[in-house]
């Protein structure tokens, strides 16, 4: 009513002015109503009309929006394939995200950092880090690009390097507004330091002993024991086995170093463990009856492969199997079977024994480097205590977990879990 204003004050003009020129020039009472109903009658189709050209203006300028809108919506559907396209040919880590914090893209490089990935995903169900999600946060509410460093503990520890930032909508199409997440992972690096560290720290504190022992043979045979044969036998033979252990703790220092760097390397080759464990069983029965230990390997031989590296999974098992045959006592058995515990994904390889038994105080800290819980003597002296340590680096590379359960005079049991891995769309890709 009010966009038609002007037009009832003209038309009401128009009347009243009929109306004075009919009572001046005294025509009949009934041609004043009669017109004024004709004039009505103009004065709506009138305004019908314009009602109409109004909608059909509306109309068109709807239509030219929705055009306007697709065309957008295509331009940003290219421009997001180009840009996938690029991303995935860069050496760098790249991961987008929506204005929400979900993920809605990542690169080949970035999948080896977030080999789970699920599109529509928030970013904190990856990357765990205050310091990141904040980051994230402030650049997603300003538009403003952020660096930072953060780290992550879990599964592994991991340094990263992170450029937060955003492409602005005048230069590409208004629908894209994702942000821009570029990884570098300084992990090897900062790895490779600690490894060297560690390595002089742990190899001066463990090799002393060894050492003192040997200078002390030494001194004893330059000595009192110089022209004593039998003397000179008993020596040596300790000073052998003293050169012995130091050549395995170096060994297993070196081993342990070389696994924490390559923690973070994706697994590519498969693995049959029922293989694996048949050869590990067969070359310890030796050992296994040097310790009057009783070996049975009930792992199948239809067992399906998993994904794994051969090397260091025989490494995992080796000491498994070794520390189950050392420390659990003689006439003992160490059985070796598949768990009947569920765990989605996962496949669990128990090593058993009903031994002697840890103390529960000493389970939480059985991983840790250079840590003993078992208090016969002479196994220590075999061991370099970095077994269980290696083992535990060896399962974070591969995603799994180590569980042990054990009582006192009962026994123990080690379960090394492991993924089953997606080996069916392996074969078939080998196949095409």
């Amino acid at each position: 009513m009010k966009d038609n204003r002007k037009d009832y004050i003209i038309f009401s003009t128009i009347l009243i002015g009929l109306t004075m020129v009919f009572a001046s020039l005294g025509y009949p009472i009934w041609v004043f109503p009669a017109t004024v109903l004709m004039c009505s009658i103009i004065f709506f189709m009138y305004l019908k009309s314009s009602q109409i050209g109004e909608k059909h203006h509306v109309n068109a300028l709807k239509q030219e929006a929705i055009k306007e809108e697709i065309q957008d919506t295509y331009n940003a559907k290219i421009t997001y394939r180009v840009i996938k396209g690029l991303l995935n040919i860069l050496p760098s880590p790249y991961i987008l995200i929506d204005r929400n914090g979900r993920i809605t893209f990542i690169n080949s490089e970035a999948k080896g950092i977030v080999p789970d990935f699920h599109a529509g995903s928030h970013i904190s169900n990856v990357f765990r880090s205050p310091i990141f999600l904040a980051a994230v946060e402030n650049a997603i509410k300003k538009d403003k690009q952020v660096k930072l460093s953060f780290e992550v503990q879990s599964p592994q520890f991991r340094q990263f390097s992170a450029n937060i930032f955003f492409i602005s909508s005048n230069k590409i199409s208004n629908n894209f507004n994702d942000i821009f997440i570029q990884l570098t992972d300084d992990s090897t690096h900062i790895k490779a330091e600690k490894m060297r560290t560690d390595f002089v720290a742990n190899a001066s504190h463990e090799l002393r002993t060894p050492l003192a022992s040997i200078t002390g043979f030494i001194e004893t045979l330059q000595g009192p024991a110089k022209n004593d044969p039998k003397a000179k036998d008993l020596f040596l033979n300790l000073m052998a086995k003293q050169a012995g252990k130091m050549e395995l703790l170096i060994k297993d220092l070196m081993s342990l170093s070389k696994l924490e760097i390559l923690e973070t390397k994706p697994i590519t080759s498969v693995c049959s463990l029922s293989e694996l464990i048949s050869d590990l069983t067969q070359s310890l029965q030796q050992y296994a009856q040097d310790n009057n230990v009783k070996l049975v390997n009930n792992i199948s031989k239809k067992m399906m492969p998993i994904m794994g590296e051969v090397d260091q999974l025989r490494q995992l098992f080796s000491n498994l199997i070794e520390n189950a045959i050392k420390y659990s006592g003689s006439e003992c058995e160490v059985k070796i079977f598949l768990s009947k515990e569920k765990h989605k994904g996962m496949v669990g390889i128990v090593i058993e024994d009903n031994g002697r038994g840890i103390s529960a105080e000493h389970l939480p800290r059985l991983t840790e480097r250079f840590y003993r819980a078992n208090t016969n003597s002479e196994a220590e002296k075999e061991g370099t205590g970095l077994g269980l340590a290696i083992v535990k680096h060896i399962l974070i590379r591969h995603r799994g977990k180590l569980q042990i359960d054990s009582k006192l005079d009962k026994g123990s049991q080690f379960t090394a879990w492991l993924p089953k891995g997606n080996l069916g769309k392996q074969k078939k890709n080998k196949v095409n």
